[in-house]
């Protein structure tokens, strides 16, 4: 494992072996390749350099990432590719940009997510794209000084979907093959995402869907918890515009909702906990149409319980989730507002109706040829993997955005597909795992908040119109740090006032 030594010196191949077996790759390239040897011997002269600048050889590792994968879907005799790829030139490190914050927040956000713990044995990845430039810095940097080699995972979307749509069906499992090579020894993940991009090029759905189902194995250990993450998705310019927010706004509403009582958010959730893990079944009914219902009894006569998730792993939280029993979910879903896997394309307003567990039939008012793609993944896809209840208080609109939408307080979310696997949640034992088995969990959250929107626990209301009843536990979950004495409060939330009422209410 690499030491660094202060704050240069660095050689990319000392880093870890992924990267020694990239830098062989590009070496290879550049004697073999009609149309990228150049690059590849300019791209290998550099990384074969010592660093004293992160930014510099950051950008350097993301030219190896792109090249490696040319090498790997043996694309680099691909007159076709070639051209596509020079015809449309992508963004590289050097243009991603930073949240219009200051460096405080940024680095508030970056230990946040940080989890090594130093001293350990530990493999990390940290999986990064447009809009945590400052971030992934500060990240990378306190790994290299913990003495942890990360492997740096760029979300590059358009270039991955040339590589995907020009190599053949092996050269997607080899693609994918790769990457599950790469995080094999992968222990500690961290994810500092955008939300909604623009996309240049779309990738196949055969294309996607194989490359998907080939790169399972890494997803199943992050959801069995093999794999410690912590994440958050940063709001780009495009989930502004699709959530209607102003963007300076909407920057603002995210480093505010990773800033709640959490303390007193915990000890709620623990509550809440108690009595959904004392009940047996879960109904479900909002004014737009949802009426659904699920069991929290497994067929061996089991209890799911239900994990506490706050920051630990969700930058910002919360929520609390588990699953339902697999045969016993029926009734219809009726999800209004805009919906996306992956930020790239978007789909909106859903209708999903089940019958004994099995999705039976599902609308998209928008987009339905994307929901018809998601879908289509695997049979697992049309089972229920997942409910959670989303809680942070400071969020009460629906949002686009993958992390935040389903922590909105007054809210609810059904995965579809697989279930999380943990047996322990942050020191607590669970069952979560109601045998579900797909590719895809993709959580599609429904608002009750302003919708009318009630949850019934073994026919007893528990929340009406998205406020929870019992204001005696549940006080903070409706109104955060209003429901905190202003003495206890931070300086910035003594005086806060939301100008934004409640969707729905006076």
């Amino acid at each position: 494992m690499y030491k660094k030594q202060g704050l240069g010196n660095v050689r990319i191949r000392d880093i870890n072996d992924y990267y020694k077996r990239q830098l062989d790759n590009i070496a290879e390239l550049s004697e073999n390749s009609r149309y990228w040897a150049d690059k590849a011997a300019d791209v290998y002269r550099r990384a074969s350099q010592d660093f004293t600048d992160t930014d510099e050889m950051l950008q350097v590792m993301f030219e190896m990432n792109r090249l490696n994968k040319i090498f790997v879907a043996k694309l680099h005799n691909d007159f076709a590719f070639y051209m596509d790829v020079a015809k449309q030139p992508l963004p590289e490190w050097k243009n991603f940009t930073s949240p219009p914050v200051t460096d405080e927040l940024q680095e508030s956000l970056a230990k946040k997510l940080y989890n090594i713990e130093p001293g350990k044995d530990q493999h990390a990845i940290l999986t990064v794209g447009e809009g945590a430039r400052q971030i992934t810095k500060s990240l990378f940097e306190k790994c290299l000084a913990d003495g942890v080699a990360p492997y740096v995972d760029f979300k590059d979307g358009d270039f991955h979907s040339f590589v995907l749509n020009h190599t053949t069906d092996d050269g997607v499992r080899a693609v994918a093959a790769d990457y599950v090579s790469a995080t094999s020894p992968v222990t500690k993940r961290m994810v500092a995402r955008p939300g909604a991009l623009t996309p240049v090029v779309t990738t196949r759905t055969d294309r996607e869907q194989l490359y998907t189902r080939e790169t399972k194995p890494y997803e199943d250990r992050i959801r069995s918890g093999k794999i410690f993450y912590t994440l958050t998705v940063i709001p780009t310019k495009r989930d502004a515009e699709l959530d209607g927010i102003e963007y300076d706004d909407y920057v603002k509403l995210f480093f505010e909702l990773c800033d709640q009582p959490w303390e007193q958010i915990g000890k709620a959730q623990k509550s809440l906990i108690q009595e959904f893990n004392a009940a047996s079944k879960v109904h479900i009914v909002n004014d737009d149409g949802t009426d659904i219902e699920m069991s929290l009894v497994d067929k061996d006569g089991s209890h799911f319980t239900f994990c506490n998730s706050l920051i630990a792993k969700n930058v910002p939280g919360s929520e609390i989730f588990s699953a339902p029993r697999l045969d016993s979910v029926n009734g219809t879903v009726v999800a209004k507002g805009r919906f996306s896997k992956d930020g790239r394309k978007v789909m909106e307003n859903l209708t999903l109706t089940f019958n004994n567990g099995h999705l039976e039939s599902w609308k998209a008012e928008k987009g339905q040829e994307y929901l018809d793609e998601i879908i289509g993944i695997d049979e697992g896809t049309r089972w229920v993997g997942e409910l959670g209840i989303g809680t942070n208080p400071h969020l009460k609109q629906h949002v686009l955005n993958g992390l935040l939408v389903e922590k909105i307080g007054g809210s609810f979310h059904l995965a579809l597909g697989t279930p999380y696997k943990y047996t322990d949640y942050m020191g607590e034992p669970v069952k979560v795992d109601n045998g579900g088995n797909s590719a895809l969990h993709w959580d599609l959250t429904t608002m009750l908040r302003g919708k009318g929107g009630k949850i019934y626990l073994d026919d007893r209301l528990v929340m009406d119109n998205g406020e929870w009843l019992d204001k005696s536990k549940y006080d903070v979950l409706n109104r955060g740090w209003e429901a905190i004495p202003k003495d206890q409060r931070p300086e910035y939330w003594k005086n806060y006032y939301d100008p934004k009422p409640t969707p729905g209410q006076p």
